[in-house]
């Protein structure tokens, strides 16, 4: 498990060849609910904004935990457009399919490393604060899915948690405190979502472009070739 694991999710566990998967869905909406000061729904908002998602299109999002961007990026695409999430928990699934009866919305429980949806079949795929979810080795494998799964001309979004210099430094000083006798480390530097920049590029994408939002998120941003065989 990774410091930041460690340190911030305590309602996450380690599922050996998965990643870490939720394991408490009312404490994962506490938890965002206190990270983001309250703030989580605008963020929600301003990520299905950027994805690009619009009226008609098909979009996919992985590791939709409570399925808050599922229905944010549905109401984008509306009714001639269809809104999916996977997640690799089976509670996070049968939670969203309890709560969540728009019909022209689905869940299925599927890792980002291997996807259950046929090739080329979404518009917009998006993937937020899971990436450093996914066992390391299979981080590449991941995004190669992504590549699959998008058409050509289609758009992908990565967001991890990208929180501010005074956050930073105060959660460094927690651990110094806290950890006596270590040398203090930033508990985020292994969440940079720029980290995966060069194997979205190898992939077959377009140059990705960073986002920093208001909302402590760093945003990657990449499309598809229009020309792209697959």
């Amino acid at each position: 498990m990774s410091r930041t694991e460690q340190v911030l999710t305590p309602m996450f566990v380690d599922d050996a060849g998965t990643g870490i998967v939720i394991a408490g869905l009312r404490r994962y909406n506490l938890f965002t609910a206190a990270f983001f000061l309250g703030r989580h729904a605008r963020l929600i908002a301003e990520l299905a904004h950027v994805s690009g998602a619009g009226t008609g299109h098909d979009v996919l999002d992985i590791g939709c935990g409570p399925g808050k961007l599922v229905r944010a990026l549905g109401a984008l695409v509306g009714r001639e457009g269809t809104a999916v999430g996977v997640d690799p928990a089976s509670s996070a699934v049968d939670y969203n399919r309890r709560r969540d009866h728009f019909p022209n919305h689905r869940y299925e429980q599927a890792t980002a490393q291997a996807l259950t949806v046929p090739d080329t079949s979404f518009d917009v795929v998006t993937c937020t604060f899971v990436m450093h979810h996914i066992p390391e080795q299979h981080r590449s494998t991941a995004i190669e899915e992504m590549w699959r799964v998008l058409r050509p001309g289609g758009r992908l979004l990565l967001a991890d948690a990208d929180p501010s210099d005074r956050m930073r430094s105060a959660l460094t000083r927690i651990r110094r405190l806290t950890r006596r006798g270590e040398e203090p480390v930033d508990p985020f530097a292994d969440v940079d979502i720029r980290r995966y920049a060069e194997t979205v590029r190898a992939v077959g994408f377009d140059e990705p472009e960073f986002v920093r939002s208001k909302y402590s998120t760093g945003i990657l941003l990449a499309v598809k070739p229009a020309d792209s065989a697959v």
